[in-house]
Order: C-alpha cells, then structure tokens, then sequence
C-alpha cells in the first residue's frame, strides 16, 4: 500500500455481534454471543467492516476454541459503525476486546 493510499484512508470504530459460538468453558459445552469493537482503518464503512470481521476471525483465542459443526455455523454481523478522529483512533486502538454473554440467558 502506497503512503498516499495509506494517508487518505479513513479510521472507524466497528462493532461486531456474534451469535451461535459454541464453546467449552469449565468443562460443558454451551452457546454464547459476544459483543466487539474494533478500530480499523479503511477507505469506507463497507470496507472497514470487513477488516473488522476479518480481525475477528483471525483471533487466535476465539478461532481455536469455537466447536461448531460446519452446518451449525456461528454469524458476525454489523451492530453499529462511525468514523472516528486521529486521536480517538490511536487511544483506543489497543484497548478492544471481547465481552461474552450465554445465549440461552439473552
């Protein structure tokens, strides 16, 4: 990517809801939903959100540990996106994670 590319491009806060995770905490597999955020930089909102969906996919912590069948598969859609400033960006950039809930509790 071009620096005149990479300047040009513009920084979004995304966040993400993903349903049907079937996990093993404690022992006992069970269903959970989680909320995310993440900050990306992308040329436009369509784009950012699959960066977003991407990095989240990427995880190591979640893509090892999800059990699903193949016919059984878990979703990550769209909760809300905006484009956000340089500072907002670069403060809260590192600070995103993941904040788990039990589907059958929801």
């Amino acid at each position: 990517m071009s620096a005149r590319k990479e300047n040009s491009m513009k920084r979004f806060k995304v966040k993400l809801h993903g349903k049907n995770f079937l996990l093993n905490l404690d022992g006992e597999l069970k269903k959970f939903g989680f909320y995310a955020t993440k900050f990306v930089k992308a040329e436009n909102p369509k784009e950012a959100e699959k960066i977003a969906i991407i990095l989240i996919h990427q995880n190591p912590n979640l893509r090892d540990t999800v059990l699903n069948e193949k016919a059984d598969r878990p979703t990550i859609n769209l909760e809300e996106i905006k484009e956000v400033n340089f500072l907002k960006f670069l403060a809260q950039k590192s600070t995103t994670g993941f904040t788990f809930y039990p589907e059958d509790e929801e």
